[in-house]
């Protein structure tokens, strides 16, 4: 027999879906035909502490830096156990006699089969299962192609070189700051940058300088409605007297304007990613990236309502075009949902060129939409109406825009007309004025210009036409969970190295939705909930903002762990070694290099006011009044800040609703902070009945409570 191991048990069911015979489930791996096939939901194996291999690292001095280990051991992760065990009992069987890989199709998926092959010491001969389409068609065609393993383990061994190689910089350079510092920092190749990218905001905001420009305008009546046209330049005006200028040298003149329309379809925004996902989620529902990806892996593992949810893609195989006809109506119906739906045309997201080991989220058509929660449905029915949008009309739009020139100075105006409202009749679908402020937006509207026919007028222009408007430059906004995962796909543009910018665009080639990225959709969010665990970050209400450890602490690290850069070069490295042109040891002995040489420079150290000393208290949350660290009282969990005159204080014994008093513990405490509200239990009503229910955290002035937000069922 041939063992299958697939990456997820999404995958491994479409593989035997494409098997014909009789299907016998067994726990967690399925028999069908001449095949056992199995599944192991990522990795299921983890690299060992540094203390795990080398007692003597438990404790953290100078010398024992840096970190490195020729053999980076591994061992199963620990809510993984019956998991590993179960494929390595079906590994192990004498009458399978072959095992086919069938990982994802990229360096990740190949790499986290072929480590557990190898810790299993595996003997058996190996192919390999390329799945890039999991429709019935597209497994059928991927078994077509099966392969010998051997060709593909250089792809993998890349994915373990980076892996190794973030160990090496997080151990050995979080506890190098650690001790130098006598406080406890961390670093991370993605979160670093990540820290610093929320930093500069901060800071730009911070030190703005407010500055007037000029904008000149043009006010001209055509069929007795009032136009006003704009002189757009690429810098803005500071000096206003060049306008002025201008305006003098205008006599009495008939100028040439030409209005012109055109007619054309929006884009049909294309099926979600996840960050695409999170990032509308955060605008929509106030929900962090984490509680989307959290939401999404419950509607997929607990309903199996939706495909991968970790995707970084979002456009679909023609075989998913050929599926919808029986999909939509399935999944419409759940929603209560009616409209005409257009199966001929092809949507623009329908390009198997562009699906990558995954393809854009979409319902499965499975799941009782009656049985999620609120959060499951919310998320649910943006991935559904996003697939619907696929299908339904288009939206027409008419462009007019009117153009002049005087004196060499061209003077322009535009507005967007919607003639046909296509799926915005059903949805409202965000696009970037939701997620960031642009200046020319308006011109992007409707305005009076679209009640103008097209045509040449002639028009008399004077002084009097003319006037100047004066404006001030506004700071950057704070950023918010949509714009820094926006940011974080398209990090390479703070980039200031140009070879290194396009490098690191050269790492998205393949992706049709990045362009210079650091982390991935999957490690994103618990990166950002990892920052604002260590109180390197914080939320106030909307917004994502640094702490004053951050600022501080970036102020001591060298340029190099503060950009993107290492990502892109280590990316170069990394192509090398999967096509077999390179080693892992050419990227973590190169790495080791570079952190030996950051230990070896002098540095500057953080404030004595975030030492150990402050820091020997576990630090609770971040305070939502000052942006300083929480600790534990004896009674209640109170803010540093107290001295400089900061009075927050959440007790420990608090009353909530109509109940006398209810205990806040110190995870309760980390939560409220950390996600402004929490779950109680064991609550009682006036008629004695235990019920529980969801509180969020108020502060008003002086006075923190917690005020009911939503009954539990």
């Amino acid at each position: 027999m041939k063992l299958i191991i697939a990456e997820k048990k999404e995958l491994a069911e479409a593989i035997v879906a494409a098997i014909p015979g009789d299907k016998k489930y067994n726990g967690n791996s399925i028999t069908v035909g001449d095949y056992i096939t199995c599944w192991i939901y990522g990795h299921i194996l983890t690299h060992k502490e540094p203390e795990e291999i080398d007692p003597s690292l438990k404790k953290w001095t100078l010398e024992s830096l840096p970190i490195y280990f020729p053999k980076w051991d591994k061992k199963p992760l620990p809510n993984k156990i019956e998991l590993f065990n179960s494929v390595k009992e079906l590994m192990h069987l004498n009458q399978v006699t072959e095992i086919i890989h069938a990982g994802d199709a990229d360096s990740e998926g190949q790499y986290l089969v072929d480590e557990l092959l190898e810790y299993c010491s595996n003997k058996k001969p190996v192919k390999r299962l390329m799945v890039n389409d999991n429709s019935l068609g597209g497994v059928q065609k991927a078994f077509s192609k099966i392969d010998d393993n051997s060709k593909y383990i250089s792809l993998g061994k890349s994915a373990e070189a980076r892996a190794i190689a973030d160990m090496v910089v997080g151990f050995s350079l979080s506890r190098y700051y650690s001790i130098i510092n006598n406080a406890k920092l961390s670093v991370g190749r993605v979160q670093t940058p990540t820290m610093a990218l929320v930093v500069n905001r901060d800071n730009e905001i911070k030190n703005h300088i407010k500055e007037k420009y000029y904008n000149l305008h043009l006010k001209i009546n055509i069929n007795n409605i009032d136009i006003d046209l704009k002189y757009y330049t690429k810098e803005k005006t500071t000096d206003k007297s060049i306008h002025e200028e201008f305006i003098n040298k205008i006599e009495n003149r008939s100028s040439n304007l030409v209005v012109t329309k055109k007619e054309s379809y929006r884009a049909t925004p294309l099926p979600y990613n996840l960050s695409d996902l999170e990032s509308d989620a955060a605008i929509l529902f106030k929900y962090s990236a984490k509680k989307t990806m959290d939401i999404t892996q419950n509607l997929r593992d607990k309903y199996k309502a939706i495909t991968y949810n970790r995707s970084d893609c979002r456009y679909l195989s023609e075989e998913h075009f050929k599926e919808a006809p029986e999909l939509i109506p399935v999944v419409a119906q759940k929603l209560n949902f009616t409209a005409t739906f257009n199966f001929n045309e092809k949507s623009k997201c329908f390009n198997d060129k562009y699906v990558t080991a995954h393809h854009g989220i979409i319902p499965t058509g499975s799941g009782n939409f009656d049985e999620f929660s609120q959060e499951e449905k919310n998320i649910y029915k943006l991935i559904a109406e996003r697939y619907f949008i696929q299908f339904l009309e288009k939206v027409k739009v008419e462009k007019t825009e009117a153009r002049t020139e005087i004196e060499e100075v061209i003077f322009k105006k535009s507005s967007t007309k919607i003639l046909e409202l296509g799926y915005t009749k059903y949805f409202k679908v965000l696009d970037d004025e939701d997620i960031e402020n642009d200046e020319e937006i308006e011109s992007k509207k409707e305005n009076d210009l679209s009640k103008i026919p097209a045509g040449e007028y002639q028009v008399e222009v004077d002084q009097s036409n003319f006037f100047i408007e004066e404006k001030e430059t506004i700071a950057k906004r704070p950023y918010t969970e949509a714009t820094l995962i926006k940011d974080l796909n398209n990090i390479a543009k703070y980039v200031k190295d140009p070879e290194i910018r396009e490098l690191l665009k050269s790492k998205d080639k393949d992706k049709k939705d990045v362009n210079g990225s650091i982390g991935t959709t999957a490690t994103i969010p618990g990166i950002l909930e990892g920052l604002i665990e260590k109180g390197f970050l914080t939320r106030k209400e909307e917004k994502i903002v640094s702490t004053e450890l951050a600022q501080e602490y970036l102020k001591i690290l060298p340029e190099s762990l503060k950009t993107p850069d290492s990502t892109a070069l280590w990316w170069s490295i990394q192509e090398k070694i999967a096509r077999g042109e390179a080693k892992v040891e050419d990227l973590t002995l190169s790495v080791l290099e570079d952190v030996k040489m950051i230990i070896n420079s002098e540095h500057k150290t953080i404030s004595s006011q975030f030492s150990k000393e402050k820091q020997e208290k576990e630090i609770i949350g971040i305070c939502p009044k000052c942006g300083k660290i929480i600790y534990e009282g004896e009674k209640n969990f109170y803010c540093s800040g107290y001295k400089s005159g900061c009075d927050f204080k959440l007790w420990k014994k608090i009353k909530v609703f109509n109940q006398k008093e209810v205990t806040i513990t110190k995870q309760d405490a980390k939560t409220l902070l950390n996600k402004g509200k929490i779950l109680i239990t064991g609550l009682t009503n006036k008629a004695g009945k235990k019920y529980k229910a969801n509180f969020k955290l108020e502060v008003i002035d002086k006075y923190v409570n917690l005020s009911l937000d939503s009954f539990v069922n």
